[in-house]
């Protein structure tokens, strides 16, 4: 059985051929006279892609003429069927609703040799099938100064398309239709005023499946103007506006954080309501001063792919941002596995060699960091971690996964005290050559490389490899407070440690080692099977 995807947006399906005289079949292609206002599009439409019927969000606008006596006239009135043909309604006396007939035209199809019409349509999620609801002669659109919504349509209810002839779906339809207003020509991002300064937090929360999340986000405040940045992993750089009042801080609805896969996407509240649905709202967050600490009021924080109803890529409740008193800087242990792009945006990448490639974000599906060939240059790029929090004369440990994709690729580990090039004076792991497509794990112990007060250290990952090769990939980076050396504990411990170890001094299980060389009492020896 075909199944309804819910996909915030798709490509739409385009008509082979339309006719070449549309008003042969009274379709409205020129716009008719009246006062033409542009609105922002909102709600849900079912679509055909491929052999598959599915759901997406409505996207862009809707131009709505407004002409003599209370006619009222849509473009392309299915937000999927992108014909620029018109549609007539007619306007209450109150100014209250609109009643648009259903049996108008809208296009003609070619390939079946039948002319698409509207029709109110059931829905049989079921069967997947739509079929004509006879009895519905119009639909209606109530008015308000803020907006215009479609009455009476619902998952199983909609505003859609059949062939004249057949009476069979056409494949568009909409509902739950909300046009607002467009107030501005293009959506524009928050940016963060000049000379405002800003601080590390800690932004901890569940996802909508109970996903825990945890990363650093930055704040800045204006006076009442709060702003924050990095609450999305899609869009980490993007900032969103807030006004605080009293404790409380309340961000519109709606704001840009620009686009994901080509989309625009938007934040906003959300909140189930009466009917268990979920509903479009500003988003409030709560702010106790003595702990320095934001906490929503609104249950949902949500990642919008439309403006005014709920069709989102990430919700998140149960939000804590707190004060990060290391300043963004991390403690050990520390692992990071690039599982989102915020992530992979904490690393500062530096092109030292100034060419067109350098290390990247290999995506939400590949998870790692990635530097790709240059034909002509060899690599010369850092990739180097945020702050990590560390002390002089303690031993620490750092793994890495890497992976060549055919070709040889090298790279070294440094340490610094600062994220640059320059600072970068003690080797972790000396230049290494991996190869094949095998992912190699790669150790190595170090000390940090001098006394800093703030304790702030930066590992940096160093891409050598020669002009003209491949891919390398990194991944599960980890630093942790290193074991004592195996040899040196078995020289102060002789007596008491009658543990086996391998030659990286890993303490091995003595009942099931495999045939090799260990250490024993500090002494190698050799076993047979």
């Amino acid at each position: 059985m075909k199944k309804v995807l819910l996909i915030a947006a798709m490509a739409v399906m385009t008509l082979g051929a339309w006719a070449q005289s549309a008003s042969d079949y009274g379709i409205v292609m020129e716009q008719p006279a009246g006062e033409l206002r542009t609105y922002d599009r909102a709600g849900y439409a079912y679509y055909y892609s491929g052999e598959y019927i599915r759901r997406g969000a409505q996207t862009g606008t809707i131009d709505i003429v407004f002409g003599e006596n209370n006619k009222v006239y849509f473009k392309q009135p299915l937000s999927k069927l992108e014909i620029n043909s018109w549609i007539e309604g007619t306007l209450s006396e109150d100014g209250k609703t609109i009643t648009v007939p259903m049996g108008q035209n809208v296009a003609y199809d070619t390939e079946v040799n039948d002319v698409i019409t509207l029709a109110v349509l059931d829905y049989d999620d079921e069967y997947e099938e739509f079929a004509v609801r006879n009895n519905a002669q119009n639909v209606q659109f109530s008015v308000t100064e803020d907006k215009i919504s479609l009455i009476g349509t619902s998952t199983y209810v909609v505003f859609g398309a059949i062939y004249a002839n057949s009476q069979n779906w056409a494949g568009y339809a909409d509902y739950s239709s909300i046009y607002t207003p467009t107030t501005q020509a293009e959506d524009v991002l928050v940016e963060l005023p000049a000379g405002v300064e800003t601080q590390v937090y800690t932004f901890e929360a569940n996802g909508y499946d109970g996903t825990a999340f945890k990363y650093n986000v930055n704040v800045g405040v204006d006076g009442n103007d709060i702003y924050m940045q990095g609450l999305f992993s899609d869009v980490p750089q993007s900032w969103i506006k807030g006004t605080r009042n009293g404790n409380s801080v309340t961000f519109a609805q709606d704001q840009f954080i620009g686009n994901v896969a080509g989309r625009p996407n938007y934040m906003a509240g959300a909140f189930t309501n009466a009917e268990g649905k979920k509903e479009i709202c500003d988003f409030v967050l709560n702010y106790d001063e003595a702990s320095d600490t934001y906490t929503n009021s609104t249950e949902y924080l949500v990642q919008n792919t439309t403006k005014g109803v709920i069709y989102y890529v990430q919700a998140f409740n149960n939000i804590v941002i707190t004060r990060d008193a290391n300043d963004g800087a991390y403690t050990i242990p520390y692992n990071q596995g690039f599982e989102t792009q915020a992530a992979f945006s904490e690393f500062t990448v530096i092109n030292a060699n100034n060419d067109s490639r350098t290390w990247t974000y290999g995506g939400t599906i590949a998870q790692n960091a990635t530097y790709q060939w240059s034909t002509t240059s060899a690599a010369d790029d850092w990739l180097i971690t945020p702050a990590l929090i560390m002390e002089p004369e303690v031993e620490y440990e750092f793994g890495i996964d890497a992976k060549a994709s055919g070709y040889p690729e090298r790279f070294e580990v440094m340490i610094g005290t600062e994220p640059t090039v320059e600072a970068m004076t003690t080797t972790i792991i000396p230049a290494t050559v991996v190869e094949g497509y095998d992912v190699s794990h790669l150790t190595g112990r170090f000390t940090v490389p001098a006394s800093k007060a703030d304790g702030k250290y930066y590992i940096g990952i160093h891409a050598t490899s020669d002009a003209d090769q491949f891919t390398l990939t990194i991944d599960n980076i980890s630093v942790v407070e290193a074991e004592p050396s195996a040899i040196n504990a078995i020289n102060a411990e002789k007596v008491q440690d009658n543990n086996y170890y391998d030659l990286m001094g890993r303490k091995m299980d003595a009942s099931a080692l495999p045939a090799g060389i260990y250490i024993h009492n500090g002494k190698k020896v050799i076993i047979v099977k």
